[in-house]
């Protein structure tokens, strides 16, 4: 519509005009110049003339030329009566000019204004010496009147026009030759075919429209649509730009467009659209402003975009177009939720919030390929199902994955963080928070159900449930069976204790865990029940081992692979050692090693000074067995399988002992033992120069550690004294601490000694 100059009939009324003035000039000249008195004139009509044409030139081209089938002039009213009207317009390059046609018009001399009550016919652009060829609009309408001072047209009737590129239609028209401007009054209608037959067509409405000639600007308004195939836009003001006829781009003010093709639909939004075409009145791209809105809807999913400022791509080929990309900017939020499907569960809804987010989507426009931001963002799933968590992620930059079916397939994340809130397990409870952080995050997700199920934390990753803690250099976690694995400096810890290994396996839902390799752990005393030396309930207890398995909230705990597990100066070495605090059992298997301290004891009266405190050497009880078992309820510990028990100048040798122990407050660790199969009692005194060896054997021995009593039962007890002979008897009892010796024989078998002589 470039060269639509088709109201330039206001040109007409100067031209009628100037050619009545010159007419009633040459009339008057005729009259007096010819005898000959001419047929009379109908009632009411001063003159007519038939087949009249009259040029008009500026400088040596040609400025319009008129012709009428007959002309006829009123005096009263001032008339000019025109019949088979033609007026062509030249341009300023003398090779086009416009056409106006009309049967009938009617030029008020007084108003200096030119009526055509019938129809007009115009065309734009005609060569200016032969007949209508190539881009031309033509325009047709009634009732129209123009302005001889202004050169303004207007009608207040329907008008169509056509053109080489579509056609349109209105009620009520007005154009200004001055400035080139067409304005239509009321229910406007467009339609553009483009360049090739190929093209899909463009249909426009609006209340009204303006045409800028000059600018090849058309502005709908106050409200608008734009129809093309399966695209639909409603809107209020709309400025569309035209190049050769065809639309270029279009303003759209508060707008609200559709794309529903077979399989995909995407809708936008803005307060503000600018939408940009290619040459098949395709769209190529959408900017957004304000309020600006996307979404894209597949068969699994929908995703929406809200954002300060949208601006959308678009593939195009041949006749269609599909979305390529988005960017959002300013306070952008991307929606993604799952779309219900029979059979199925659905999945988490997915918000990302970043001040940039920009959305790729597959070829083909139909699925989403990847979503990203470019700084600071927050990703929240959603959950769609009652039982399952709600999950958080922030980071520096967030990288979304998807793939077939809009389904979710990574999230990739630096300097992240991350929140999980589990539902409350009973009526009346607070739900279970778990945090994290790390430098680096990937979260993978099950193709199918697009649920995670694989979370990696790298770098400086940090954990944290409720007075849980964890941290290490690597962090991995098995969605669907809830397991976390801190790799590298690993270390776990809460109220109770901590544990750091080379490698923590975390059941998050239990709080079950095993650690491997260099495993160190601290557990706080339990103040639960009775205390020994053996399970302290006032004393942190330390373990190292290869292996360590906590089962049963830290109930349960097992060392594996050179364990040790000591409070204070007590301690317990073995291949495996289990603790069970709710039974308050413990057990140690292979090559076990149990140490005793006994407390410094005072005598009555008597005070030592720190100093001498300090200088005294602990007393142990060093026990090695094959296995040992501890109950606290009664304070024994079951050796079994080669057990030696070791004390300052007293070792027993067993087969198997109990070893009774004092409670945790008392002086002396061991209270008692009882030693059975095979024992063997090596006591040792130095006395000045000379070393003094008891040896006592028997199947069945008691030891007494506060009397330093020794009983041997069974399996003909023997005595044997390298100061003063051997001895034998049913029953040997003897006192360490004053060298006292009991003999108890049977009846049947008196008690024996053989007395060594100096």
């Amino acid at each position: 519509m470039r060269h639509t100059r088709w109201l330039f009939l206001a040109a007409i009324v100067a031209i009628v005009f100037l050619v009545g003035a010159t007419y009633i000039k040459r009339r008057d000249i005729l009259a007096k110049d010819t005898p000959v008195h001419p047929k009379p004139l109908e009632a009411g009509i001063d003159g007519s003339a038939n087949d009249w044409q009259h040029t008009v030139f500026k400088g040596d081209k040609k400025h319009f030329t008129i012709r009428a089938r007959n002309i006829r002039e009123k005096k009263e009213p001032s008339l000019m009566q025109l019949e088979g009207v033609e007026l062509q317009l030249f341009r300023d390059d003398g090779e086009k000019s416009d056409l106006i046609r009309s049967e009938t018009a009617e030029f008020d001399v007084a108003a200096k204004t030119l009526y055509s009550e019938g129809e007009v016919d115009i065309t734009m652009g005609v060569p200016a010496d032969g007949p209508p060829t190539g881009r031309l609009l033509r325009i047709h309408g009634s009732g129209m009147r123009f302005a001889s001072d202004t050169g303004k047209a207007i009608t207040d009737r329907p008008v169509t026009f056509g053109f080489d590129r579509g056609s349109g239609s209105a009620v009520g028209a007005e154009y200004d030759p001055s400035i080139r401007e067409l304005r239509l009054h009321n229910k406007v209608a467009l339609d553009w075919r483009g360049k090739t037959p190929e093209t899909k067509p463009m249909h426009v409405e609006a209340d009204q429209a303006i045409y800028y000639e000059r600018d090849s600007r058309v502005v709908l308004y106050p409200t608008s649509k734009l129809t093309r195939d399966t695209l639909h836009m409603e809107a209020g003001r709309s400025d569309v730009l035209l190049e050769k006829g065809v639309i270029r781009s279009a303003k759209v003010l508060m707008a609200r467009g559709i794309h529903d093709d077979p399989g995909r639909k995407v809708e936008y939004a803005a307060d503000e659209l600018n939408l940009s075409f290619d040459d098949g009145m395709v769209i190529r791209t959408i900017e957004g402003h304000d309020h600006a809105q996307l979404i894209s809807t597949s068969a699994t999913a929908r995703t929406t975009v809200n954002a300060d400022r949208l601006d959308l791509d678009f593939a195009t080929s041949g006749k269609e177009s599909t979305l390529h990309s988005a960017v959002a900017t300013g306070k952008s939020v991307a929606e993604a939720t799952p779309l219900p499907r029979p059979g199925t569960q659905p999945g988490d809804t997915r918000i990302l919030r970043s001040e940039v987010i920009r959305l790729a989507m597959r070829p083909g426009g139909q699925e989403i390929e990847r979503v990203e931001t470019d700084g600071p963002g927050t990703l929240e799933f959603q959950p769609n199902q009652p039982d399952q968590p709600k999950r958080s992620m922030k980071g520096d930059r967030i990288w979304v994955a998807y793939g077939r079916e809009n389904r979710i397939q990574s999230v990739r994340s630096i300097n992240a963080s991350t929140l999980t809130e589990r539902p409350p397990k009973a009526p009346k409870t607070t739900p279970t928070l778990t945090r994290t952080q790390s430098k680096d995050i990937l979260a993978t997700f099950d193709p199918n159900t697009s649920e995670m199920v694989r979370l990696e934390q790298t770098t400086n990753f940090q954990y944290e449930e409720g007075e849980r803690r964890a941290r290490g250099d690597r962090a991995t976690l098995d969605q669907s069976k809830d397991l976390m694995t801190l790799e590298g400096s690993a270390r776990t810890w809460d109220p109770t204790g901590s544990v750091n290994a080379d490698r923590i396996l975390l059941n998050q839902k239990s709080g079950d865990y095993t650690a491997d390799g260099h495993v160190s752990s601290t557990r706080q005393p339990d103040r639960k029940g009775s205390s020994s030396a053996m399970l302290s309930n006032e004393e942190v207890m330390q373990a190292v081992a290869e292996r360590m398995i906590s089962s049963g909230d830290n109930k349960h705990i097992r060392y594996e692979g050179g364990a040790r597990a000591w409070q204070g100066a007590n301690r317990v070495d073995a291949d495996r050692i289990e603790i069970d605090r709710d039974r308050r059992v413990m057990e140690a298997h292979g090559k076990v090693v149990s140490q005793f301290a006994d407390k410094a004891q005072e005598k009555a009266g008597e005070q030592k000074s720190s100093k001498a405190k300090a200088a005294a050497a602990p007393v142990f009880t060093v026990v090695r067995a094959a296995d040992l078992v501890y109950t606290e309820e009664t304070r024994v510990a079951v050796y079994q399988g080669g057990v030696v028990l070791s004390r300052p100048g007293l070792t027993v040798n067993s087969r198997e002992l109990q070893a009774f122990l004092k409670p945790a407050d008392s002086d002396s660790s061991l209270d008692k033992a009882f030693a059975d199969g095979a024992v063997k009692i090596v006591s040792v005194s130095n006395t000045g120069k000379t070393t003094r060896t008891r040896t006592g054997t028997s199947e069945h021995s008691e030891y007494y550690a506060d009397e330093q009593k020794v009983i041997l039962q069974k399996g003909q007890p023997l005595m044997v004294d390298s100061a003063k002979g051997n001895t034998t008897g049913q029953q040997l009892t003897w006192w360490a601490n004053n060298d006292r010796l009991l003999v108890d024989g049977a009846p049947s078998k008196p008690a024996e000694s053989t007395i060594r002589k100096k």
